[in-house]
């Protein structure tokens, strides 16, 4: 009898499948596969929910995964989020990435150069969350000479600037927004070219953890239409630990919004 022969784009499509369903499972999401391309074995669609119960008497997160596989190449994940909260997501994210990286057939690939703009989110994400370290060492000036004290949002706005100013050379501050509900405003930090908005605050002991949400929230739907943004950094700035559970209020925030799924990040340091 003669062998079946094997089909080696759909053996890797569904090794992709397998292993999204399988990690998404053990981290107590529900899947279930919408759409299955079996034709080209390049494009699917997994729907995933998970129940929180320790958030807000207890949520349901939604959200749908869009894969593209390109055979010997890459897998591309795209996740959109379905729900209002979003918690969890960027964790099931990270995993899946990590462990297809390791399938063997992609593995043996030569790693590739960063995209610019990969490498413009992680140079962001570096400078914020460790902002506070140069906090620190300007407090600590030779001979004790004067230095730059940062003890609200425009102080903390000046030094960002300044670091910003280190890795880009685009760097539009005070940029006007908008309208939303009424009113308008400006942006903190716009760089133009790598399509990212910075917002920074300053928790205080008048702006701790339900009133900086609530102005979150309302600069998340003030820019998720905003022709010049892409992916939105919201920025705390919290050296005396007014906000009680900073990672909560980073996992709540911090996804895919809007119409056109702009990416949120938000980062509250130190913590």
């Amino acid at each position: 009898m003669a062998k079946t022969k094997t089909n080696p784009i759909k053996t890797q499509y569904n090794e992709v499948l397998d292993l999204i369903v399988k990690v998404a499972n053990g981290k107590g999401w529900s899947t279930s596969i919408q759409n299955k391309d079996t034709k080209s074995f390049k494009y699917a669609n997994v729907h995933i929910s998970k129940f929180f119960p320790q958030n807000y008497s207890g949520e349901t997160v939604t959200g749908n995964i869009d894969i593209d596989v390109v055979s010997n190449k890459s897998v591309k994940l795209q996740f959109d989020k379905t729900s209002f909260y979003g918690y969890g997501l960027e964790s099931l994210a990270s995993a899946l990435r990590e462990e297809i990286k390791e399938l063997p057939w992609l593995k043996t690939k030569a790693k590739e150069t960063p995209s610019k703009e990969t490498t413009s989110f992680q140079i962001i994400e570096q400078i914020l969350n460790k902002i506070d370290r140069s906090v620190r060492q300007l407090k600590r000036r030779h001979d004790q000479r004067s230095t730059i004290e940062v003890k609200d949002e425009y102080d903390i706005q000046d030094l960002l600037h300044a670091v910003l100013k280190c890795y880009f050379d685009d760097v539009r501050p005070e940029e006007y927004c908008p309208s939303y509900a009424g009113s308008s405003s400006r942006i903190d930090f716009l760089l133009k070219k790598e399509k990212i908005i910075i917002e920074a605050k300053y928790a205080s002991s008048r702006l701790k953890d339900k009133k900086i949400g609530e102005q979150l929230i309302i600069d998340i739907k003030r820019y998720e239409t905003h022709p010049d943004c892409e992916t939105l950094f919201c920025f705390v700035y919290d050296p005396d630990g007014n906000i009680q559970n900073p990672t909560a209020l980073e996992n709540d925030l911090t996804g895919q919004h809007g119409k056109n799924n702009f990416n949120v990040k938000v980062i509250i340091s130190p913590k």
